[in-house]
């Protein structure tokens, strides 16, 4: 089973909105075979949302930052993600705009980052409740061999996945 951890950017007048992300992306989660590790709100100051990453992707396969990716000022998701990671996942990013976007254009005022640090994959979407699945639905399922690769080389190495 692959486990996930969401972590939420607080944003002021969405909390209700990002509550209702949080539910959908559990369920999807566990309808695609991963383990729900919970989520843990974390206020849009850089340093405390780049510590928070950073600690869950030790102990997680997936990390879902929702919020943060509109165009304002505050909205400082992708940029945590994009400042931490090993390398960056642009096909996933891809994958996840495009699909959104033909769901709905007006999705294009939002933006995506996508990454690995070490074992852990972070992706960041809008945590807008009626787009959370336009984003997850094209690559929830791509990345179970990627953790398989990762689990197996650990495995092989004698290492433990953290």
């Amino acid at each position: 089973m692959y486990r996930c951890k969401i972590i939420r950017i607080l944003e002021s007048g969405f909390f209700d909105e990002t509550s209702k992300s949080i539910e959908i992306c559990e369920r999807m989660l566990k309808e695609h075979g991963y383990h729900f590790a919970g989520y843990f709100d974390v206020q849009p100051v850089m340093s405390d949302l780049k510590e928070c990453i950073y600690a869950a992707s030790r102990s997680n396969d997936m990390v879902i930052i929702l919020g943060g990716t509109g165009l304002y000022k505050e909205d400082i998701g992708p940029e945590a993600v994009l400042s931490l990671v090993d390398k960056r996942a642009t096909g996933i990013e891809t994958a996840m705009m495009r699909h959104a976007i033909v769901a709905d254009s007006s999705l294009c005022l939002y933006r995506v980052a996508a990454g690995t640090i070490r074992e852990s994959l972070i992706l960041c979407i809008p945590g807008y409740h009626e787009s959370v699945s336009n984003y997850l639905d094209p690559v929830i399922d791509v990345l179970k061999p990627l953790f398989d690769g990762w689990k197996e080389r650990a495995e092989a190495s004698g290492e433990e996945n953290a």
